[in-house]
């Protein structure tokens, strides 16, 4: 039930996608040098981010941060519900059959594989639903600023650009 939950409300963020893209307070997504020593995923991040912008949404206890450009669907969802401490990655992959697989979270200095499952049904997803330590970890990891994030499902990876929006949506869950 909190799966289909979580997937109405992913598929309503969806739905509700800006129009125009919206000011962030958004790091550079340069990376510099100096932050290259001391980061193992630096030269995955150093690639050309999706195009779009973040934007917040706020219903209730649920906060949700999404990725996407005008006019379309969100590539990423980032939602933490602040009455329980759950976060909940949503990315839009397609990994057919329905099926249990991992996401995996890429910073700068940090990788976390992630147990995802991915949904076929209307919009193709893999969706990592956290709680308790996990969630506030990944929470943690995400609000603080950085130049650029990555997901990575079945080999296929997608680098986004950081926002204050993430930040956001997520501060509840840390």
């Amino acid at each position: 039930m909190r799966a289909a939950l979580i997937l109405t409300t992913t598929l309503l963020l969806a739905a509700c996608a800006p129009e125009a893209p919206t000011p962030a307070e958004t790091p550079s997504a340069e990376i510099s040098a100096q932050d290259a020593a001391p980061a193992p995923n630096y030269a995955l991040l150093s690639i050309a981010p999706q195009t779009g912008t973040w934007s917040f949404q706020a219903d209730g206890a649920t906060h949700a941060a999404g990725f996407g450009a005008p006019q379309s669907e969100y590539q990423l969802v980032l939602i933490c519900n602040h009455g329980s401490g759950a976060v909940t990655l949503t990315s839009a992959h397609e990994l057919a059959p329905d099926q249990d697989t991992t996401l995996t979270l890429i910073t700068l200095s940090d990788t976390r594989a992630l147990a995802a499952k991915s949904f076929n049904e209307g919009l193709p997803n893999v969706t990592a639903e956290l709680a308790g330590d996990q969630a506030r970890d990944i929470a943690t990891l995400l609000t603080a600023p950085q130049a650029n994030i990555g997901i990575d499902v079945a080999g296929e990876t997608h680098v986004y650009p950081w926002s204050a929006e993430i930040a956001q949506a997520l501060e509840g869950c840390r």
